[in-house]
């Protein structure tokens, strides 16, 4: 019985590690060749409008450099603004950029600081109503770039909607954990990202550094910058709609080790993503089902750790593939590394800082695990379940009768559902979601299979929704007195799932359609 279940589990780790060996081969091959496509020399080059977006918290010794450097663009001054919110800074910040001159300042001035996801999306409602607004490119106020990093993200733009720039850290006064992991995101950039661009392969967002069309803003009506983990969240939402974040090596920013913040994000959000994730539809999606599936990218250690248990049980024994396959790919893997070293410059010093990383990334991955959070409780505080639930009361209508209903809101562990509740009959969203506004649509879709209709803000033909990421979109405008008197500029706010009396369906989307609806209910 023993036997036969470790026959069982090493046969899975061969077909991981073979499966993985393949994978990476091709990325490291990706890498070194590049096909671009020809463009014609006689077509006059676009160079879009865009809107530079930098969230600065006392970064008075970094963001005026970078105005400076923004204002220098090798770029038409008339095609791109510079927007900097400055949140609750105490510094000389606001003083200094003034002097300077060239951007528009948002100063927020509250006890305390607004944060950058949340700061970034209030600006963005205000700037989404800008016409002639091509793409938006967000900053880290620590950056530096050359003259020509707006033609680059500019030249990035014109074949993709989403894109994420490199960064190349240079060392100042570093210590150890710096040096390794400037080496890593060296062999990352040259290596990892480059290969999977050149694949046509999702990467995850990096909000530092990247640029997203006012295209893909209007249909995903977000962004959700709060932390590594809302990044790569957000980065799956993209890929889902057919907006997959592309690297782009060109786009280049580069950081001092002493201003630059690592953010990875957790291992056990990363399990959970994919749990969430995962179903039938994400499958059928080749690329959100590779990007999926990418998080599954084993340590080196614990691969090195399956390569030796894989080769010493199949020389000593029986095994569905022979020891000679395990030295195959043990051959191909090592191959495929030398030649990415290669690639990347990578010497001895700086590979001794590349091979030190899987040591903290696997340390990481353990601590951070809930099974070994549980095991070890009593080491520190009780580890809270993330988790937020709120019934509301909606109307459901078939026609001819209305009927009053509950719907319950979940949030649990960042990722939303609902649960529609009619006496002793529920149903839930198929699936969870990024965002709690997807969620309640899932419902809503479901209902109207069956010839029943929510009547709540979100499928309502007045209500326009509002750009919170914070909020994961549940909150929106009411347009109902401002369409039924043009001089009327009120929209006051309102939750998705509120109802009213002036509730007209969403396919009624315009005020001659809605005048005449009106006219004939």
């Amino acid at each position: 019985m023993l036997n036969n279940l470790l026959f069982f589990f090493l046969l899975v780790f061969f077909i991981y590690v073979a499966l993985f060996t393949i994978y990476f081969a091709i990325i490291v091959a990706a890498s070194f060749f590049n096909i671009k496509k020809k463009q014609n020399s006689q077509i006059k080059k676009e160079y879009k409008n865009l809107i530079v977006i930098i969230y600065s918290h006392n970064n008075e010794k970094t963001i005026v450099n970078l105005l400076e450097q923004l204002n220098k663009q090798d770029y038409p001054k008339g095609n791109y603004q510079t927007h900097i919110i400055l949140d609750n800074c105490t510094d000389e910040s606001s003083n200094k950029l003034e002097f300077v001159g060239g951007a528009k300042l948002w100063r927020l001035t509250d006890d305390v600081p607004f944060g950058r996801d949340k700061a970034i999306s209030w600006l963005l409602e205000n700037l989404m109503s800008f016409k002639k607004v091509d793409g938006y490119v967000f900053l880290n106020a620590n950056r530096i770039v050359k003259t020509d990093f707006l033609a680059s993200v500019n030249d990035a733009l014109q074949d993709n909607d989403v894109v994420v720039g490199s960064t190349e850290i240079f060392l100042e006064d570093a210590d150890y954990y710096e040096k390794v992991w400037s080496n890593v995101n060296e062999y990352n950039s040259n290596i990892m990202k480059l290969g999977r661009a050149r694949l046509g392969l999702a990467v995850p967002i990096d909000s530092d550094i990247t640029a997203i069309s006012h295209e893909v803003l209007e249909k995903v009506q977000c962004i959700d910058f709060k932390d590594a983990n809302s990044e790569l969240k957000y980065s799956f939402l993209l890929t889902s709609v057919n907006y997959p974040p592309k690297f782009v090596q060109e786009i280049k920013t580069y950081v001092s080790s002493i201003d630059y913040e690592l953010r990875r994000p957790d291992f056990s959000f990363k399990m959970s993503l994919f749990v969430h994730c995962i179903n039938l539809k994400s499958i059928l999606n080749f690329k959100f089902a590779e990007f999926l599936f990418s998080l599954f990218k084993p340590n080196p250690i614990i691969l090195v750790a399956m390569f030796v248990l894989i080769g010493t049980y199949s020389f000593n024994y029986y095994f569905l593939f022979d020891f000679p396959w395990s030295v195959f790919l043990a051959v191909v893997l090592t191959v495929a590394f030398g030649l990415s070293v290669y690639k990347s410059n990578l010497y001895i010093k700086p590979l001794f800082y590349l091979v030190a990383c899987p040591f903290y990334t696997l340390t990481d991955a353990i601590f951070g695990m809930s099974v070994f959070k549980k095991l070890f409780k009593f080491t520190g505080k009780k580890q809270k379940i993330d988790i937020e639930k709120i019934t509301v009361p909606v109307s459901v209508t078939n026609g001819r009768n209305i009927f009053s209903c509950t719907m319950d809101l979940i949030s649990e562990g960042g990722f939303k559902k609902a649960v529609f509740r009619y006496k002793n009959k529920k149903q839930e969203t198929v699936q969870s979601y990024v965002r709690m506004c997807d969620a309640v649509k899932n419902i809503s879709d479901i209902l109207e299979q069956h010839g029943f209709r929510m009547k709540i803000c979100q499928s309502c033909a007045y209500f326009s929704p509002k750009i919170d990421g914070t909020n994961n979109m549940v909150k929106g405008y009411c347009n109902q007195k401002a369409v039924e008197d043009s001089n009327c500029a009120e929209f006051p706010e309102t939750l998705l799932w509120s109802s009213c009396q002036y509730y007209i369906p969403q396919e009624v989307n315009n005020v001659i359609d809605i005048s005449s609806y009106i006219k004939n209910r």
